[in-house]
């Protein structure tokens, strides 16, 4: 049985445990929040045989976890992850994977010293569709790459956190991680951002972001737009000079389609089997199990990247 812990109660990992229940051979055995009467809760709605911890330090010392799923806000992810990492424990981190690409490289050294496996919980990199939709790439379907867009945005402004800038709040570090993803992971890590516009609340971070990075030297580019006031479509089109992929819900992949240059349809694919979280637990598993310390479907030279541009993107915002 493969033994998971989570340091965080929120929405988020909630969401997580429910998504994993479809697995028979893993078991939540720890939570862990700041406040023992909310992991107590916590547990008792959604995980009642795991145990209850009142603070995060109290993880370390439970034995024989396999991985340890940090949801915790944003701007404590980097110090839940060391902590966890210098006691030896496996983490899996909710995206965005921290606040800064030199958080990012400290996490990547200690992990990497300790022999411990680290990820960065960006679950669309696991997805079916999303590496059906690279393979058609790869395959020549529709010729080199131009031009990619997408946008993401939901009515969540009322979400303490999301207008809290002490919690890492903003629409681009919530939402905006998500199109940065989809453009590195077509054009790789060559990529940098020639113009971001954003509107913002009166606390400073980001209610609506729109952003283009471009390929140095080459034309190619991306766009993106992400609001967290406004309910959008959530699609994305992967443009090349040969034909196009349209890619419904870039958040939760529910379509993609195939046209050629004139226009065709020629292939589509739809969701199905079990839900994305767990597919990504189960790659963690699979890699722990294999003795990596590193995913393959979200390397850590991939997280590096997109901390890198999140940073570039934040500074011109």
């Amino acid at each position: 049985m493969f033994r998971m812990g989570i340091i965080g109660c929120g929405t988020m990992a909630a969401r997580m445990i429910e998504s994993i229940k479809v697995l028979d051979d893993i078991e939540v055995v720890a939570v862990a929040s700041r406040d023992k009467s909310r992991a107590t809760k916590f547990c008792k709605a959604n995980c009642p045989d795991a145990k209850a911890l009142g603070s995060y330090e109290q993880m370390t010392r439970q034995k024989d976890i396999d991985l340890v799923y940090i949801a915790t806000p944003n701007t404590f992810h980097y110090e839940n992850a060391i902590m966890c990492i210098k006691n030896h424990l496996n983490v899996l981190v909710e995206k965005p994977f921290v606040m800064s690409r030199e958080e990012a490289d400290s996490i990547f050294t200690e992990a990497k010293n300790r022999g411990v496996f680290v990820c960065e919980a960006m679950w669309t990199s696991f997805m079916p569709l999303h590496k059906k939709m690279l393979k058609w790439i790869r395959d020549g379907k529709i010729g080199a790459v131009r031009y990619v867009q997408s946008n993401l945005g939901y009515s969540i402004e009322n979400v303490q956190r999301i207008t809290d800038p002490t919690l890492g709040g903003g629409a681009h570090l919530d939402l905006g991680v998500y199109p940065t993803n989809l453009a590195v992971s077509i054009y790789g890590e060559n990529l940098e951002p020639v113009s971001v516009y954003a509107h913002k609340y009166s606390t400073g971070v980001e209610r609506d972001v729109s952003c283009v990075l471009e390929v140095p030297n080459d034309g190619a580019i991306a766009t993106s737009f992400v609001t967290v006031a406004s309910l959008t479509d959530r699609d994305g089109s992967v443009i090349g000079e040969n034909g196009y992929i349209k890619i419904f819900n870039i958040n939760d992949y529910e379509k993609i389609e195939l046209y050629n240059s004139k226009g065709e349809l020629v292939e589509f694919a739809e969701r199905e089997g079990i839900n994305s979280y767990a597919v990504e637990i189960q790659e963690c598993m699979n890699a722990i199990k294999n003795g990596l310390i590193q995913c393959p479907d979200m390397p850590w030279h991939k997280t590096a990247t997109i901390a890198t541009l999140n940073d570039k993107i934040r500074r011109m915002i």
